[in-house]
């Protein structure tokens, strides 16, 4: 599959798991298509819709943590729905795996909305070209609007364009 077919694909995938996974109370977080040695593998994440940032809940002594997070039958239930959909559209023409996740705690930052949701947490930014000097960041989010998330590296602001960013996710510290 040629890379632009490739994102033809892609966006089609996307318009077609994204209100199939809203419908069920879901975001999507990130679709990605490879191709393995033997068949395609094809990457859904999904995620809780509505959530107002990452921040894990706060820990009470004596209490079980709360989570508001994806279940593995959260995934397996999407998994079911858009199964029969990419067969029946059939945009995949080669053997393909479908894989349904959620992001985890290194979730991979994508939007503008996902940055924001970000603020005040460490994140791990890898540029297209150096940005200040430099292609790679382990930094706070100061703050994100819908062009720019600006960093606090070492307590100065650097302001990346999330047009240059070419991976992006956080740095959860165990």
């Amino acid at each position: 599959m040629g890379n632009e077919r490739l994102a033809e694909t892609i966006d089609r995938l996307i318009g077609m798991i994204e209100p199939v996974a809203a419908r069920e109370g879901f975001e999507l977080v990130d679709l990605v298509l490879n191709r393995g040695p033997k068949r395609y593998l094809l990457r859904v994440m999904i995620d809780r819709a509505g959530r107002v940032d990452y921040k894990p809940p706060a820990r009470v002594p004596g209490e079980t943590l709360a989570t508001d997070g994806v279940s593995v039958t959260d995934c397996a239930r999407v998994s079911k729905l858009i199964s029969p959909l990419l067969d029946v559209e059939d945009l995949i023409a080669d053997a393909y795996t479908l894989e349904v996740s959620s992001p985890g705690v290194n979730r991979p930052l994508r939007t503008p909305s996902h940055f924001r949701r970000a603020v005040g947490m460490k994140t791990r930014v890898k540029t297209r070209v150096p940005v200040d000097g430099e292609s790679f960041f382990i930094a706070p989010i100061a703050t994100a609007d819908d062009e720019a998330v600006t960093l606090d590296v070492r307590g100065e602001s650097v302001v990346v364009p999330y047009r240059l960013i070419q991976r992006a996710n956080l740095e959860f510290e165990f």
